[in-house]
């Protein structure tokens, strides 16, 4: 049998928040880029996308749809690799790196 400790116990000094279970990310996700008046003007252009360099042999997966790296796909500016379909979606949202928060839409155009 375990001895017992006198010492007192410390315990959280909030309590946990509790969790919603029918929270779905992807349903917000999906309605947020549906909303047209939500959505940002970032100026975004496909040669913006199309800057980025290319890469063909990169092990993992898309940090944005979780899915294997097919190839061709799209290294950022910060050095963060996507699918180019899952960047260029996040780029008509945002200017910014989806994991670090980088400006990669500006830092793409650079000469």
């Amino acid at each position: 049998m375990a001895a017992m400790s006198s010492e007192p116990v410390s315990l959280p000094k909030h309590p946990p928040l509790p969790i919603e279970l029918r929270f779905d990310l992807d349903e917000v996700l999906t309605d947020l880029a549906s909303c047209s008046s939500l959505r940002l003007n970032t100026g975004t252009s496909q040669a913006s996308i199309l800057a980025m360099p290319t890469v063909t042999s990169t092990t993992g997966g898309c940090p944005i749809c979780m899915e294997a790296f097919r190839g061709n796909d799209k290294r950022a500016s910060c050095g963060h690799v996507y699918h180019e379909p899952c960047i260029a979606t996040w780029l008509s949202l945002s200017s910014s790196c989806p994991l670090c928060r980088c400006d990669i839409v500006s830092a793409a155009s650079r000469p």
